[in-house]
């Protein structure tokens, strides 16, 4: 085995429950408390990694196998707005609020690349799903009313990034004749983008709930207007490439197909909703198999809904009062990952129940002690009955073949890197103990030079 080689082969894949595509996230199995205060979580692309960025500014990186804590990485100065990884999952990509745009070596823990604009804030950021030298920023100024989406090309020498859109001034709320200086620098909602899935296309949404397509190039290919024209929040693409969700702050949340964005025009696509209470969300997502739309209420409770493929309400999930700013799907398992309001990470998984008979189909389930009276030849050896069995479960296993797997790592064109599939853990010395020599700290020993020997020796029975 390769360093880090413990994830599902091919050879593995027929192993798993072909019935279980379906599967969906039920109970919380552990909650990691984050003293920095975690603001958004992205799994790699196998879901053995776990990268968070926080208030604080600092990056962590989780073995998601054994929650530990195997990278911290620090260099911003403001809260982390957005985290992404490359194909190999050896590099990642964060972005901030301090107008830092950063490229860490997730092995070495080191930057490898980086960008800082003066004045601007980065509200988002994300990876070439194909290229690691290429990524998407959304950028927002400090002191104008300017948004823009730009990509930047690592290692190409571009010294300023490739502006794909910029509002024009009117796109801008003004303000009004004798109003007050107060009102006239108020900040648009930041705008948001996405690549498609291929990276060819970049989607970019506005604060009026208009959606334009464009190229690589800046090329403007179309434009759709969503019904109501309220800001969208966020958005993504499923992981087949088909659809796209919408979180507007209408308190609505739209799916609809990629290809709908080019016919143009106004579309309302398919509406998902709390009609009743009205919450607003907080963030929305497609589950990995692009089966199910989840959507997180941006209330003080955990509560997340999820919709299947026509829009019926599948499940509701309710957790502590601890509301959810964020949250991640696992790409391979029925797995949240939740970035809660207090800071801390939640993780949801489905609750799975023992099924003995699956190790024996004659298996019989007792509910209470029986004596079992056991036969005289029950456990004799039979030469013959032996053999024969032997020879009908021999099977030639191949496991040498490679075979073809939406799993297996395919290099990119400039990610030739083998795959990182996990990190070393590097455990931290305890508060009280000797960094020197790892030995704990006696400890301290306060001692009174009015007490007698009897008072002493009290003491020390009572301890």
């Amino acid at each position: 085995w390769r360093q880090g080689q413990r994830a599902l082969s091919p050879m593995n894949l027929t192993l798993l429950d072909p019935f279980s595509h379906n599967e969906l996230p039920e109970v919380i199995e552990t909650k990691l408390e984050v003293a920095s205060g975690l603001r958004v979580c992205a799994f790699n692309r196998r879901g053995t990694l776990l990268a968070g960025g926080c208030d604080s500014g600092h990056v962590l990186v989780w073995d998601f196998e054994t929650h530990g804590l195997a990278r911290t990485l620090a260099l911003h100065d403001a809260p982390v707005s957005a985290i992404s990884w490359t194909k190999s999952s050896r590099r990642l990509l964060s972005s901030g609020l301090d107008g830092r745009l950063i490229v860490w070596d997730v092995l070495r823990g080191v930057v490898l690349e980086q960008m800082a604009l003066a004045e601007t804030e980065l509200t988002w950021s994300s990876t070439h799903p194909l290229r690691r030298s290429v990524c998407l920023a959304c950028s927002s100024s400090r002191t104008e009313t300017l948004r823009q989406v730009f990509l930047h090309h690592w290692g190409a020498g571009q010294h300023r990034p490739q502006v794909l859109h910029s509002p024009d001034e009117a796109d801008a709320p003004a303000a009004a004749d004798g109003a007050s200086s107060a009102a006239s620098s108020r900040r648009p909602p930041p705008l948001v983008a996405c690549f498609d899935r291929q990276g060819d296309r970049v989607l970019i949404a506005d604060s009026k709930g208009v959606v334009t397509l464009f190229s690589l190039a800046g090329e403007r290919l179309a434009s759709l207007q969503l019904a109501g024209g309220a800001a969208v929040k966020s958005m993504g693409v499923s992981r087949d490439g088909k659809l796209v969700v919408f979180n507007s702050s209408d308190r609505i949340i739209r799916n609809l197909p990629l290809t709908r964005l080019s016919e143009g025009g106004t579309t309302s696509g398919r509406e998902l909703q709390d009609v009743v209470n009205r919450v607003q969300w907080a963030h929305a997502a497609f589950s990995s198999d692009s089966e199910h739309v989840i959507g997180a209420a941006a209330s003080a409770e955990q509560k997340m809904y999820i919709w299947d493929s026509v829009g019926h309400l599948t499940k509701m999930l309710d957790g502590l009062k601890d509301g959810i700013v964020h949250f991640a799907y696992h790409p391979t398992r029925p797995i949240l990952a939740c970035a809660a309001k207090s800071g801390d990470l939640y993780i949801w998984t489905k609750q799975y129940s023992e099924n003995w008979s699956a190790f024996a189909p004659d298996f019989k389930e007792l509910e209470e002690n029986e004596e079992y009276e056991e036969r005289e030849d029950e456990f004799d050896l039979k030469a013959g009955a032996v053999e024969a069995e032997a020879d009908e479960q021999l099977e030639h296993i191949d496991i040498l073949t490679m075979e073809p797997s939406e799993l297996a790592h395919s290099p990119d064109a400039d990610d030739a890197d083998p795959e990182l599939i996990c990190l070393p853990t590097r455990p931290d010395p305890d508060p009280d103990e000797d960094v020197a020599t790892g030995v704990a700290a006696a400890p301290a020993v306060e001692f009174n030079s009015t007490e007698t020997d009897a008072d002493r020796k009290s003491r020390k029975r009572k301890a």
